[in-house]
């Protein structure tokens, strides 16, 4: 996390510039977001009538990147800022604050109780006290269709003139989302059984939803590792399910999780945790719904839903 100077150094910077470069009718609205889902769920929904872009370089840690000060005063200039909050990006706190008095429009979906229920239900009683909340609510297809409804709603405030456009591609991409929720409860309901041992516990909502109850070796943050108790305790209950994989993560490298695997003579596969594209990724034109099929294949893998 920044420093509290670099906020200030921040506020001095964005000052001087959030202006100048914007125009009070546009063709196209500028959108920054966080994290890939929301990119690829505003892309989605705006359609040509909006350029979107993540402030993360490829194959970053979305826990622990940090934006520089020529990135906030990107930002700055833009017409707003989606983010998700719910102490996932480190520098949200900060970010919001130094941006807090420019005229971007800040976007925090994480603000939303409901996204992190257990049901998922929109209309479930609303706070802000999420900050210890399993912030990866995009692996859950249900989950992302209200995160593309608050998304939509926030476009429209923004261009109130293209609201039909806007709710035709919601209404395409909430479509394509309810098939995918019926592809993982299809795999689910032919699994063998429903556990998976994961390097990283980003996939509680996949439990929640259908079921896949994951053993993690870290945290909700790839960076908190284990202690030598809850090791030795990881590899005695993944020895007593007889789990024949470790998933990893494409961005991801861990050392315990190596070691656990072998300890457990498994084999690997690797999952797209989807926070952020690699190069690879990019150069194949892969998007949120093609990762997240590759991780049913995955799944298909871990599961013996073969």
């Amino acid at each position: 996390m920044k420093q509290i100077t670099s906020l200030l150094f921040l506020f001095i910077i964005l000052t001087g510039c959030s202006t100048q470069n914007k125009t009070d009718v546009q063709d196209t609205l500028t959108i920054y977001t966080s994290i890939y889902p929301i990119q690829y769920f505003t892309e989605q929904i705006g359609g040509e009538a909006v350029t979107v872009e993540t402030i993360y370089p490829p194959g970053a840690d979305a826990h622990t990147f940090e934006p520089t000060a020529k990135t906030m005063t990107t930002i700055a200039k833009a017409d707003a800022f989606i983010y998700l909050g719910a102490g996932l990006e480190g520098f949200a706190e900060t970010a919001a604050d130094a941006l807090g008095e420019e005229k971007v429009q800040l976007l925090e979906l994480g603000k939303h109780e409901s996204l992190f229920s257990e049901t998922g239900d929109k209309h479930s009683h609303e706070d802000h006290s999420h900050e210890n909340h399993d912030p990866h609510i995009w692996i859950d297809p249900i989950r992302a269709i209200e995160m593309a409804d608050y998304i939509k709603e926030a476009l429209v405030k923004l261009a109130p003139d293209k609201e039909e456009q806007f709710t035709e591609n919601h209404k395409e991409l909430t479509e394509n989302l309810t098939a995918l929720h019926r592809e993982f409860k299809n795999l689910t309901e032919n699994a063998s059984h429903n556990k998976i041992l994961v390097s990283h516990s980003a996939y509680g909502y996949w439990e929640q939803r259908y079921g896949i109850e994951q053993l993690s070796v870290n945290g909700l943050s790839p960076t908190s590792d284990p202690s030598q108790k809850d090791l030795e305790d990881i590899i005695q209950k993944a020895k007593s399910l007889d789990m024949e994989y470790m998933i990893y993560e494409q961005n991801v490298s861990s050392q315990i999780s190596s070691i656990i695997q072998e300890e457990l003579n498994a084999k690997s596969l690797t999952i797209h945790n989807l926070s952020v594209l690699t190069e690879e990724d990019i150069e194949e034109n892969e998007d949120y719904m093609s990762l997240m099929r590759h991780n049913l294949g995955v799944l298909q893998k871990a599961l013996g839903a073969e």
